[in-house]
């Protein structure tokens, strides 16, 4: 598959799990959530306890008008994955994916976040092991690889619970990245 396709791919990206809705936002957005939903999403979930070890931008959300920017930032530089709660449709999480090409052959950067009131609960396990499904189904790409904080072992646990393997990738101080390929 070319990177064309493996973007389009993503675009189209929708799962349910076991208690999850996971769906690109252009789905989402067509369906069951507003814009104003999403603002409202991203204030209640971008506390600082939930960004304190991710990018900048996450960290400027502290309105509805920085939300609403945020929200446009994330959906020009990334494929924009909500979390739900399948039964209610309560956003409870985001993922992003950023598709690109290395060495002919597509791979995925990973990133996603939950909101504080749903940690511990399996949901992000419950999401990441649904991607990994998904994608080996539909395979748009061959590797996902994801950066961590180095001191957030719960990710790093998350990670290695889902099979991805420590990359040796030159990476920033203090961040740690794996990476899980997809075919055999």
């Amino acid at each position: 598959m070319n990177l064309m396709a493996a973007v389009e791919r993503f675009e189209t990206c929708e799962f349910y799990t076991l208690r999850l809705r996971v769906s690109h936002l252009s789905n989402a957005l067509n369906q069951s959530v507003s814009e104003v939903d999403l603002v409202r999403a991203a204030l209640r979930l971008l506390t600082p306890k939930v960004t304190q070890s991710l990018p900048p931008e996450f960290q400027s959300v502290q309105n509805e008008q920085s939300a609403q920017a945020w929200v446009q930032e994330m959906m020009q530089e990334s494929h924009f994955i909500l979390i739900q709660i399948a039964a209610t449709q309560e956003i409870i999480g985001f993922m992003f994916l950023d598709v690109y090409e290395e060495a002919g052959t597509q791979k995925a950067h990973l990133g996603y976040l939950l909101g504080e009131a749903f940690w511990g609960q399996g949901y992000a396990s419950e999401c990441l092991a649904g991607l990994i499904e998904w994608c080996r189904r539909t395979q748009p790409v061959s590797t996902l690889l994801a950066g961590v904080a180095a001191e957030n072992t719960q990710s790093v646990r998350l990670l290695q619970k889902q099979g991805f393997e420590e990359a040796t990738a030159d990476a920033p101080a203090g961040v740690l990245f794996f990476e899980r390929c997809l075919v055999s």
